[in-house]
């Protein structure tokens, strides 16, 4: 397992948000009010918002458009063609880590589930090569607690991870996540994987491939709305971890270059 220099930062590093959303249209108004307001509140550390698009046929943009007007906020729109959550959130990934000047490129999902407050609960590594991971806190206050359904989807993922893959994290599917911008483009760029498992071939190009430290964040989760992740759907998408095994043994996958985390790349978003 990677070493963490756990010195704790005495300030934040600056970040940019990256918000995927398909057909989002009844809960991102309430998502951007609360990044907003977070960012409001916290001007220096949030330097851009991002809404990448998966290619909605509701008015999904219209709707965050509106929403991010009313509250003062500036947004910016990635319009990407439907090929699913895994490839949008790629496509962005490379998109803004090419373009911001933010320390960090933050995923986290529009229906404010995860909300972005949950920032506070980082404790930030002196370590600039550091992911940070949402773990969902069932046991924090106000937290839900997930169907049985729910339940065993996790624990199959979690166990089919660590099996296959060898990765230790309770939670690699929470839509609570942070990577350095530094090297967001040349962990992004190696993604393979179009299905619900992509968070976990991205950890494990990072945790097992690079040596990145990964830090595991508890987090506070509070469901809107039926879950979209259908347990068919769950189970089918998990056998691409045979992929992403076979890809490991084939060697497809290459180590994060000391280059990325030493030179950042040039900025040119000022938001």
């Amino acid at each position: 397992m990677a070493w963490v220099d756990m010195t704790v930062r005495p300030d934040g590093p600056s970040i940019a948000v990256i918000m995927p959303a398909f057909n989002e249209s009844s809960r991102i108004e309430q998502t951007i009010a609360t990044v907003a307001r977070y960012r409001a509140a916290n001007a220096d550390a949030i330097r851009a918002v991002f809404v990448a698009d998966d290619g909605s046929s509701d008015d999904t943009i219209e709707v965050a458009t509106r929403a991010a007007e009313r509250e003062g906020t500036q947004i910016e729109i990635l319009s990407f063609p439907h090929r699913g959550k895994a490839l949008t959130v790629r496509s962005a990934m490379l998109d803004v880590a090419d373009r911001t000047d933010a320390e960090y490129l933050m995923m986290i999902d529009a229906d404010d589930e995860l909300r972005i407050d949950q920032l506070d609960r980082v404790q930030w590594s002196a370590d600039p090569r550091a992911i940070y991971i949402g773990r969902r806190d069932h046991e924090a206050k106000g937290a839900a607690r997930p169907t049985p359904v729910r339940q065993l989807m996790s624990l199959v993922m979690r166990t089919a991870s660590r099996v296959l893959l060898g990765l230790p994290y309770r939670d690699t599917q929470c839509g609570f996540k942070l990577f350095p911008r530094s090297i967001a483009h040349d962990l992004f760029s190696q993604q393979r994987s179009t299905g619900w498992t992509f968070d976990a071939e991205v950890l494990f190009i990072a945790h097992r491939v690079s040596h990145l430290p990964i830090v595991e964040v508890p987090v506070v989760w509070s469901p809107r709305g039926v879950s979209r992740v259908r347990p068919l759907a769950a189970a089918i998408s998990g056998l691409a971890l045979f992929g992403t095994a076979w890809n490991r043994v084939r060697g497809a996958y290459r180590p994060v270059p000391s280059r990325a985390i030493d030179q950042p790349r040039p900025a040119t978003i000022e938001s």
